[in-house]
């Protein structure tokens, strides 16, 4: 398992800076998260503030959902990111 890296980098969403992360395994960026407020996830519709996944790359991009996911903390988005590593690997 390649080692996990997180890059902090502001990210752009819907004209406004927010707080980002970009996430690197091995040295090869895997995905960048984003934090945003209840608001600005599922419109508001009950879904907590967290880390949305702003975009994935090789095994975390190709998630079929509708709605990217959100992760209330980011050691949950770096599991997430390493489960995704894992069953590609396998």
């Amino acid at each position: 398992m390649p080692d996990i890296t997180l890059q902090p980098m502001p990210v752009m969403i819907d004209g406004g800076s927010h707080e980002g992360r970009l996430v690197l395994a091995g040295g090869s960026l895997v995905a960048v998260f984003a934090r945003v407020t209840a608001e600005e996830t599922a419109g508001g519709q009950g879904q907590a503030e967290g880390w949305y996944l702003e975009a994935g790359f090789g095994p975390c991009g190709d998630v079929t959902s509708v709605t990217q996911p959100v992760f209330a903390a980011l050691d949950e988005a770096v599991a997430w990111v390493r489960s995704r590593l894992e069953t590609a690997s396998s």
